[in-house]
């Protein structure tokens, strides 16, 4: 038999749902991976989540489909993938901390008292530089989230919330 090829969102939500899968990895980077997960999730399988924007976009929405339909989600990349490993038979109520460390940013060699002077001085260049990455084109949005790692403790308290 010939394989059917899908594609779009159509496609991705085909796959998500294909008959006999019980664990469905969602990489689709931005919203766009918000309806195939949605659409797994409702069958119940286990969604290992290797996007971040599920989370951080829809996560009011994609955490209380988990518990309706019974699906449970893991991640599968990044960050929260290691802060979930770690966590594997901690009792819960035992965590008291998680810290997220980076390897730098858009600022990352700036001293403090660098890049408070510049801010007093030059403060359209800090903006300018704030949105953009030292290795990646991401869009502004992303950038100061990652800058910040406001991206990162989104992530890592949706999935403490679910494991």
């Amino acid at each position: 038999a010939v394989p059917e090829i899908v594609a779009g969102p159509e496609g991705q939500t085909a796959v998500a749902t294909a008959p006999g899968a019980d664990t469905v990895v969602t990489g689709v980077v931005g919203c766009a991976g918000l309806l195939p997960t949605v659409e797994a999730i409702k069958l119940g399988r286990t969604i290992a989540l290797a996007n971040k924007e599920t989370l951080i976009a829809g996560g009011p929405a994609i955490l209380p489909l988990l518990k309706k339909h019974g699906a449970k989600m893991t991640p599968a990349d990044s960050e929260h993938s290691a802060i979930f490993q770690c966590l594997q038979g901690v009792p819960p109520g035992a965590l008291r901390r998680v810290i997220l460390t980076a390897s730098g940013g858009a600022f990352r060699d700036f001293s403090a008292a660098e890049l408070r002077k510049l801010n007093a001085e030059q403060p359209d260049v800090v903006r300018a530089k704030a949105t953009t990455h030292p290795n990646w084109d991401m869009g502004a949005k992303i950038t100061v989230d990652s800058a910040t790692m406001m991206n990162k403790g989104l992530e890592a308290r949706h999935f403490l919330d679910t494991s």
